[in-house]
């Protein structure tokens, strides 16, 4: 018979004692908040709520992070890393969105201007701090 001990920490807690991951760091730079309003159901929009759009962005930047090849795999990796699921926003213990979600997310991302704009806007941020090392 299997027998875990309980814990006295949460998931949470526990997490907060862990230094700061590659996807931390890099959410904690981003200002993805005109690019999650843009995108975002209004609250008088009809239909399920679906998915935090913060969080499905979150997800798409993981899998470009960690080198997720596929949809399938950033479901599956999601899935089976509580760590990567609680990083990207999503409830620990809840389900993650499937492949299909993803891929109708991807075609409105497509449809929309705000993501090159923010693209524009990181590498110029990043130029910038080049430019400042450089200098100093």
């Amino acid at each position: 018979m299997y027998i875990r001990q309980e814990t006295l920490f949460s998931f949470e807690e526990i997490l907060k004692f862990q230094k700061e991951t590659r996807l931390e760091l890099i959410f904690s730079k981003l200002d993805l908040s005109k690019l999650s309003k843009k995108l975002g159901k209004s609250s008088y929009a009809r239909g399920p709520k679906g998915y935090c759009v913060m969080n499905l962005i979150y997800a798409l930047i993981a899998m470009q992070v960690e080198r997720i090849p596929t949809m399938k795999d950033l479901v599956q990796k999601l899935n089976e890393n509580p760590v990567l699921r609680y990083n990207c926003g999503f409830d620990i213990l809840g389900s993650v969105p499937s492949e299909s979600t993803f891929s109708r997310f991807m075609s409105g991302l497509s449809l929309s201007d705000e993501l090159s704009s923010l693209f524009r806007k990181i590498v110029l941020q990043v130029f910038s701090q080049f430019a400042r090392q450089a200098i100093q």
